[in-house]
Parts: C-alpha cells; structure tokens; sequence
C-alpha cells in the first residue's frame, strides 16, 4: 500500500483466503479517537464563533467555490506517551487552534472542527510545498510549546473530481495516511490515502464503498500494485472474477515479483475450477515466497489434487511449522500420508486436525477408516466415521465408508441404508448394495 515494507493481511472470500497488504494505520489510526463533544466544547468556550461540523463544510462550499486552488488541513493532537487520552489536555489542544487560527487568517482562509473532533484549516491559493511547510511549522511550535505532537493531512483541491467541500474528508484521510509514519507526522492525500480508506471500507464489508476508493487511487496512480491487487481482491470477493483478473493481471504484469498478485490469480482461478491455471499461478507465488502460510497451503491442497502427494507434502509441512494449530493444514497433510502409504504418520496428523477442530468430518471419516484398516477398535473405527456423517450427509465418501464398517460388523440394515444413500450421490455402490442384501437382516 506504500513504497514501505508490505504487511500482509488476510482476507477470506467464499472459499479461499486472499492476501492484500495495508499499513498498520488500518488499525492504529481508528484507536484513541479525539472527543468530539468534548473538544467542540472547550474550544467555544474561546470561540464561540467557533464552524463545526456541517457548518464548516458549508463555509468551506460558501467560502471556496470561486477559488481556484486551495488547500485542506486536518490535525490530530497525539496522545502523550503515558497514554493520556486525546484531547485530555486542554492547553495543548487549545495552543495548537491558537496556531491553526495565526496559520489561516492572514491567508483570507478559515479553520473549524469537522465532525470527527479533528481541527481543520483552510489555505486559499495554497499548494502542496506551501502548505507542508506551513503544517511543519505549526507542528514544531506545538512540539516546543506543549511538548505534545501533532498529526496532520494535507488535501489539495482541486484533484480529481472531488467537490469543494469533499477536500475536507480528504484531508481527514490523510491524517489517517499520516498515522502509518508514526506521531507527529503529516502526509499529503494520495493513493495510498485511499487506499487505506478503501482497506477500512473492505473491512466493514462495504465493497462498493471500497471499490470506489480503490478506483479513485488508481486514477491518482494507475501503476500502484498494491491498489492493483486490493481492487482484485475486492471484486474477486463479489464474485466479480473477471475485473479481479485484469487488476490482478496488471500488477503482475508492471512487476513480475509481486507474489501475492500471482497468489491470488491462483485462487481466483481455482474459484473458477481452472485448476491448470490455477496450480501453475499458485506455483509461481511459492517460488516468490516459500515463507507465507496461504501460499504453500493452497499451493499443496492443489498439488494433491492433481495426484502429486509427495510435492504436496513438502509445502504442507513447512504450512504447518509457520501455523502450527491449523486444523486444516493437518487434515491434508493426512491426505499426503495416507497417499503416499504412510498410515502411522496419517493417523497422527488427522488427530492433530481435529484437535484443534473436532467437527472436522473430513478428517472424522479418514481416521475412522485409518483405525479399522490398522487393526485399532472397530467400535471407535465405526464412531468416527458415523460422526462424519452426521456432520456432512451430503458426502458420498463418508457413506460408503460407513456402509464398508457396517457391513464388515455384520450390521447389514444399517449398510445397505449408507450405500443406497452413496449409491444415490454418485458413488457406485452396486456391488456392496447386493452383499447387504444378502445377508440376513436385510430388509431392503
């Protein structure tokens, strides 16, 4: 999301988890927010004149619409260190609006709070080297006087096609850009502004939101691979695997090592059932980076589907020493063992899964068949795999394994039952169904 180290973060679709990256202010700039209440209250006690909320916007429309340029300023007074609560000082946050006050009046500009208690200015004519420096300024004389540090987001106007009054907003989200860097920062709306906002949106569920912002970011920079692959993620998440494929295509393409680009075509692909596709992009991901938990995980539950179990192992293993109480993983790593004629180690891998998941019916139904095949008590063989159906009847396997234990402890009635019921999802069962009825008690 920024020229900074990426950090990955997980985002789970229908089936699948994606990867996108973000910057830690997704979650630090939405903690210890400024009292809104509070911090209009104190300062009116001062100003009463003092613009608030929709009566700043609307001094911002009034005020700015014949301007030609301008710049918006949000400033967030930072928390000290001991954890005091934003805004629990009073002088400090009432010298930085004597501050912002000195900074816009003799500009012809204005200052205010917006609705999230954040202080906001306005510099007529003011552009982006003008107004850093003058956010500079303001922040070392807070620093110096109050020992108290602020935060800032600088927004131009005009960019793109964002309304006068829009300016604010976009101001308040560069504060939130700015929060990345650390207290005391300041940050100019850009991309990664909304980018960042976009990440929240997503969070919240709100796609459509973030698929505006994410659009917005890249008309500000169209070759942004980080905006590339969270605008693919987001529609892929819609179910819209196409657009998720020509953004996640383009960032592959402007850089050949951008791993979780070709991580999630992979999953997009196999969201799709092109499995070739699929394997041969998730393959290229792991190249990039074997250290990543989603990559080498798909990358082998694929490779076992294509009947590789060996290849399959080694990437779930490693899986499994980078999360090491992850149920699944243990689940197809028991698949692994049992393909490649390892019953000891399968066994022990499918107890490990539903250890940490013991409604998995998956791996239910595989131990239960394990145990009966390596001699252990077929009564607990028969649980396990009666459990397993409980939890998934829709599983053809699960119900002819069943009928297979059944009919081996003579419970004929009860065999017959699980193999029509496999034979009726697809699982040809013809020859069992004729054993059952052959044995006494049968009465299908």
């Amino acid at each position: 999301m920024s020229s900074r180290k990426r950090k990955i973060t997980r985002r789970e679709g229908s089936r699948d988890h994606f990867l996108i990256s973000r910057t830690d202010a997704l979650t630090s700039a939405a903690a210890s927010p400024p009292d809104a209440a509070a911090t209009r209250e104190l300062l009116r006690a001062v100003y009463p004149d003092l613009l608030w909320g929709t009566g700043l916007r609307g001094a911002c429309t009034r005020r700015l619409k014949a301007v030609d340029r301008f710049a918006a300023l949000a400033l967030r007074l930072d928390p000290p260190p001991e954890g005091e609560a934003a805004g629990g000082d009073p002088e400090a946050l009432l010298e930085t609006a004597r501050g912002l006050e000195r900074l816009c009046a003799p500009a012809g500009g204005f200052w205010g709070v917006e609705e999230q208690g954040l202080l906001a200015g306005f510099l007529p004519q003011a552009g982006a080297e003008e107004a850093s420096a003058a956010v500079r300024s303001l922040q070392e004389k807070c620093r110096s006087r109050t020992a108290r540090t602020l935060t800032a987001g600088i927004a131009l106007h005009p960019t793109l096609a964002y309304a006068v009054h829009e300016a604010l907003e976009n101001a308040r989200k560069a504060v939130d850009h700015a929060v990345f860097f650390g207290p005391g920062a300041r940050a100019l709306f850009d991309a990664v502004s909304l980018n960042i906002s976009g990440d929240r949106f997503f969070e919240r569920g709100e796609t459509e939101a973030a698929l505006r912002e994410f659009g917005r970011a890249l008309a500000l920079d169209p070759v942004n691979l980080n905006v590339l692959n969270s605008l693919g993620v987001c529609h892929a998440v819609r179910g819209e695997y196409e657009q998720a494929l020509k953004s996640l295509e383009a960032a592959a393409r402007i850089d050949g090592r951008d791993y979780m680009a070709a991580y999630n075509i992979g999953l997009v692909h196999r969201l799709l059932n092109q499995r070739e596709k699929a394997l041969e992009w998730l393959q290229r991901a792991a190249a990039l980076r074997a250290d990543v938990f989603e990559i080498l995980f798909q990358t082998g539950t694929l490779e076992l589907e294509f009947g590789r179990p060996q290849a399959a192992r080694e990437r779930l293993e490693r899986a499994a020493r980078l999360r090491s109480k992850s149920g699944g993983v243990y689940r197809y790593l028991g698949d692994c063992y049992d393909a490649l004629a390892l019953p000891e180690k399968a066994i022990g891998a499918y107890k490990k899964a539903l250890q940490f998941n013991p409604r998995d019916p998956a791996a239910l139904s595989a131990l239960g068949w394990l145990f009966d095949g390596t001699g252990e008590n077929p009564e607990i063989a028969l649980v396990f795999c009666r459990e397993s159906v409980a939890l998934a009847p829709e599983n053809a396997l699960f119900r002819h394994r069943l009928g297979r234990l059944l009919l081996k402890s003579n419970r004929s009635e009860e065999a017959l039952r699980e193999f029509e019921a496999a034979g009726e999802l697809g699982v040809d069962a013809a020859q069992e169904i004729r054993r059952a009825q052959a044995l006494p008690g049968a009465t299908s």
